[in-house]
C-alpha cells in the first residue's frame, strides 16, 4: 500500500511539474483575472451591505460575507483560468509562426469583463449623502443596476422609492403610499 501511495505522489508530481513547466508564462495573466474576480466578489459583498442600509424594513438577513455564496466564485474562477490557459495553447501551439498574444487579449477581456462587474456593483443602490454620488449616479444611467437581484423584484419599484428618497432630502415632501410595503428604502432623516 505504501509502494502504491509512492507511485502515485511521484507520477501526480510530474504531472504537476509538467503543467507548471509548460504553462508558467501564463500564471500572472492567471494571478490577474484572479485578483479581479475576488474584487468582483467583494464589491458584490458591499452592495449587498448597502442594499441592507438602504433598505432595512425589507424581510432579509444582515448582509454577511457568507461562504455558500463565495462558493459561486470557484466555478467562474475555474472557467476564467480555463480560457486564459487554451488562449495560451492557442497561442504558443496554434499560431507558430505569427506573434498573437492570444492570451494577453483573453485575459484583458476576463479582467474587461469583471471591471464591468465592478462598476455596476459599485453604481448600484448609492445611499443618499455618498461623497462620490454623482460619479456613480451618472455611471448608474448606462450600468445594470444589480439592486433587485436582492430581492427578486422589478427595478421599477425600487426606482419609485429611491425617487421618493432623493426628493425627501432635497425638499422633504409628505410620504407617498408604499406600492410594496416590505421593500421600503431609508428616509433622509435616518441618516
Amino acid at each position: 500500500m505504501e509502494r502504491i501511495f509512492e507511485w502515485l505522489s511521484l507520477f501526480l508530481g510530474g504531472i504537476v511539474g509538467w503543467v507548471v513547466g509548460k504553462f508558467e508564462p501564463a500564471f500572472p495573466l492567471i494571478i490577474i483575472a484572479t485578483l479581479f474576480v475576488l474584487y468582483d466578489a467583494w464589491s458584490a459583498y458591499e452592495l449587498d451591505k448597502r442594499v441592507h442600509i438602504m433598505y432595512p424594513k425589507k424581510k432579509r438577513e444582515q448582509a454577511k460575507f457568507m461562504s455558500y455564496k463565495f462558493r459561486q466564485v470557484i466555478p467562474t474562477l475555474i472557467e476564467r483560468f480555463v480560457i486564459i490557459i487554451l488562449a495560451y495553447c492557442v497561442e504558443r501551439w496554434v499560431f507558430v509562426h505569427i506573434d498573437v498574444p492570444v492570451s494577453y487579449i483573453a485575459a484583458g477581456v476576463v479582467c474587461a469583463e469583471q471591471l464591468l462587474s465592478i462598476a455596476e456593483n459599485k453604481a448600484s443602490c448609492r445611499l443618499p449623502g455618498d461623497k462620490h454620488a454623482r460619479v456613480w449616479k451618472l455611471l448608474a444611467k448606462v450600468l445594470i443596476d444589480k439592486t433587485a437581484r436582492h430581492f427578486d423584484v422589478d427595478n421599477s419599484i425600487l426606482e419609485e422609492e429611491l425617487q421618493h428618497v432623493e426628493s425627501s432630502v432635497v425638499e422633504k415632501p409628505k410620504r407617498k403610499a408604499k406600492k410594496q410595503a416590505d421593500i421600503e428604502p431609508l428616509d433622509s432623516q435616518d441618516l
